[in-house]
């Protein structure tokens, strides 16, 4: 006889939750909502000032491209350009936007049954994006084969950019692709026409030595966040690491901290430093409906002493209002969970007291880190679930807890402007803008 079930798990598998008709705000106000044209899938968002004018891009997991909406007028967003694809076996669900430069990663479909993967565009594209109603193809890097591309990237300005880059790697696997794991890749972009490749930062766990991943475990680079002459580097199952990148033709390793399983159940997404705290924030990755993996966390660390970072806090687990209709959000359904977290990049709000994250079916959670070993969530927007849905995927919620399709709310990204509008990006969700109260 199976072991029976636990009583949270049961009541969870009868059937989704009803839906949530309209959104539900704390302390936080509704802008305007738009449907990007159709392209509801929003993943990655950046944002850039020109003149008077200012523009959020939306990376796209589905519809393909990355869309460039003018905001200037928050309660009337418009999308003012759109760039493709290059065939619809590349995706361009990362994006970054500095120095009038946009990069836009290319991988293969992660959660795409439609296209042959064998005929992506592996590597980055850079566009001109001085004018974004009109922007301009420079050049296309292209990355290692065999390889799966280019995900979540950090490119800030400046002369370097800094890729999470799918290689060869025997023996590793990620996300379910064997013997492939994700370096840090340096190029050098001082001529956007012509990216060179500087150095690749492989972890010494990348190379053999010392304790290695187990059966199964994800490993690699997934964002690699920037910070002056640090690199700080999110590793999924292999937690994150503190890496010195003054000499940028040879990183070297300040600290690497393994947080699974001891303190998360892996897949560590972003690490987002507060340099004039020393603090780090460290966010897992929900990847499973219903709460079926172990805790996915934010963490909070302590990094005067780069070399051994101490946990400060881990936040609370974000709970429904009395309006919601069901008790937890892992009765809601869907991925519940972390994942995009505002990260202080060039464009956006510098923000040091706060942390916003996009808490996939929780939607929009903010939190006061003033107190860093005491955070305390005092808003959050829940948006209301979508009537369509672009997500191909076969809606599958419990077969198929991992890559089944999406039909409510699952936020992905968040980003605060300058001029403290918020904006939020999910699977078939369009974007979302609020301000606090």
């Amino acid at each position: 006889m199976p072991s029976p079930q636990p009583e949270w798990r049961k009541s969870m598998r009868k059937r989704p939750a009803p839906r949530l008709e309209e959104p539900v705000a704390v302390n936080t106000e509704f802008v305007a909502h738009t449907k990007v044209q159709g392209r509801l899938d929003g993943i990655q968002l950046q944002f850039q000032t020109v003149g008077a004018h200012h523009y959020l891009y939306v990376g796209h997991i589905w519809s393909g491209g990355v869309s460039i909406l003018d905001v200037t007028s928050p309660n009337d967003p418009q999308v003012a350009a759109f760039i493709p694809t290059p065939n619809e076996s590349t995706k361009h669900t990362k994006v970054q936007v500095a120095d009038g430069i946009a990069m836009l990663g290319c991988e293969a479909p992660m959660f795409d049954p439609r296209p042959d993967p064998t005929k992506a565009w592996l590597g980055v594209r850079f566009f001109d994006v001085s004018d974004p109603t009109d922007p301009k193809e420079l050049s296309f890097w292209e990355s290692d084969r065999p390889g799966f591309g280019v995900h979540r990237s950090w490119w800030n300005g400046g002369r370097y950019a800094f890729l999470s880059h799918g290689v060869a790697a025997e023996g590793f696997q990620y996300a379910g692709r064997p013997d492939r794991t994700r370096v840090m890749t340096t190029l050098d972009i001082s001529d956007p026409e012509n990216p060179k490749r500087v150095s690749d930062f492989w972890l010494p766990v990348q190379r053999g030595e010392g304790r290695q991943p187990g059966p199964g475990e994800t490993f690699g680079v997934h964002e690699p966040v920037i910070e002056g002459d640090r690199a700080y580097i999110a590793y999924a199952d292999g937690g994150f690491a503190i890496a010195d990148i003054s000499d940028i033709e040879n990183p070297k390793l300040i600290t690497h901290q393994w947080i699974f399983p001891e303190l998360t159940d892996g897949q560590t997404h972003t690490c987002v430093p507060f340099p004039d705290r020393d603090l780090l924030v460290v966010s897992d990755e929900a990847m499973a409906t219903f709460g079926l993996e172990g805790e996915k966390n934010i963490t909070l660390w302590d990094i005067s002493d780069e070399t051994e970072p101490q946990l400060l806090s881990t936040f609370p687990i974000p709970t429904p209002t009395e309006t919601e209709p069901y008790e937890t959000y892992f009765h809601k359904g869907e991925r519940f969970g972390p994942h995009g977290t505002h990260d202080n990049h060039q464009g956006k709000a510098r923000i040091a007291d706060k942390v916003y994250n996009a808490y996939m079916n929780a939607g929009l959670r903010i939190w006061d880190v003033t107190d860093a070993a005491d955070p305390v969530e005092t808003a959050s927007f829940v948006p209301a679930d979508p009537t369509e849905h672009v997500d191909p995927r076969p809606y599958n919620r419990i077969a198929d807890p991992l890559r089944g399709g999406t039909r409510k709310t699952c936020s992905q990204d968040v980003l605060v402007d300058p001029r403290g509008y918020v904006y939020l990006s999910g699977y078939n969700d369009g974007i979302w803008i609020m301000r606090e109260t």
